[in-house]
């Protein structure tokens, strides 16, 4: 798996589903560590080791239960689901979600830099990882062209992939240099959203090659590409004000800004169309009009942070449409 990741072989989806079981198994550490409690560090350390002491545990108490074969599936899911959130895992979540005095330490770390950079280290790995699966496409590419056999295509798909690595590169530069927030969404919805639809497009790139003539291969393609570049530059213009989840940097309302309100939301969809036309319909129809639908959501959330910490957006809001200029 490592040998994958490092060559940009493995599959988006399994990272996704790798990080997600990652996330919920550190999430006692995450909770106390996102509520600033005084008891962060001890459930860090435990939660670390947690999995260790239940393996061992488990053996010690009960050997039968880890004597399974290999192709038993659902063993294996039972005796890894057992040992990574069992008793133990269990009440390190309830210690986090109970405790509730505050360390005024991890208070003031929490509006520093380094704190934005650590809550977004995910997001920079999984788009410089983006780039690295795209790297293969790219040389492959540019192998044929400089031996001249590549068709209209291989030109075209070059084009758009460069783009899609140029916004890929950008997401990382912004994501570690953006300015701290000064203010963030309340609950759990937005983020939840703000996760969900960031990722919910792979989806998509795990459906079958929709089967299509080269005039719609290279369609798709240009919208891919027009889409990426568009996202670049709508990116460029956004600078240290962006952000994943709904949150509040710097008020942005000129450039594109000056048309719509969320004009990075509207030039992702001609990307999402693009990929959608490459992949087996209905379904990579249906899970972008999903994608679609997650993008108004969030981008509701995010108006309400921005009308929260800066009282001249409501001005601005009721003068300019949110995705389309003068349509809606």
């Amino acid at each position: 798996m490592l040998q994958q990741i490092l060559t940009g072989q493995a599959k988006g989806a399994a990272l996704l589903v790798a990080a997600a079981v990652l996330f919920l198994y550190l999430l006692p550490a995450v909770i106390a560590f996102a509520r600033a409690q005084r008891s962060f560090y001890p459930i860090l350390l435990l939660n670390v080791l947690v999995s260790v002491i239940q393996a061992n545990l488990a053996r010690f108490l009960f050997p039968s239960i880890l004597v399974f074969s290999p192709t038993d599936l659902a063993a294996m899911i039972k005796v890894s689901a057992l040992i990574t959130f069992g008793p133990g895992w269990l009440l390190l979540l309830l210690w986090s979600l109970r405790s509730s005095t505050r360390d005024p330490r991890l208070e003031r770390f929490q509006h520093t830099k380094a704190y934005d950079t650590i809550v977004a280290l995910p997001l920079i790995l999984w788009f410089a990882y983006g780039v690295l699966q795209l790297r293969a496409v790219l040389v492959h590419d540019w192998t044929l062209m400089m031996a001249g056999n590549a068709g209209a295509f291989i030109w075209v798909q070059f084009v758009s992939l460069t783009m899609a690595v140029l916004f890929d590169v950008l997401l990382v530069y912004l994501l570690l240099v953006r300015d701290k927030a000064v203010g963030r969404s309340h609950g759990i919805w937005p983020r939840i959203f703000g996760v969900v639809g960031t990722f919910m497009g792979v989806g998509i790139l795990q459906l079958p090659v929709a089967q299509m003539g080269l005039p719609m291969q290279i369609f798709a393609a240009v919208l891919i590409g027009v889409g990426s570049l568009g996202s670049a530059l709508v990116l460029w213009r956004l600078g240290k004000s962006f952000s994943i989840l709904p949150e509040a940097r710097k008020l942005v309302t000129g450039g594109p800004y000056a048309y719509v309100r969320h004009p990075l939301y509207a030039v992702e969809m001609i990307t999402i169309v693009g990929t959608a036309l490459q992949f087996a319909a209905p379904w990579s129809w249906i899970i972008a009009g999903v994608v679609v639908v997650l993008l108004w959501i969030r981008s509701h959330f995010e108006e309400q942070v921005l009308a929260e910490n800066f009282p001249e957006y409501a001005a601005y809001r009721a003068s300019k449409k949110r995705f389309i200029p003068g349509v809606i």
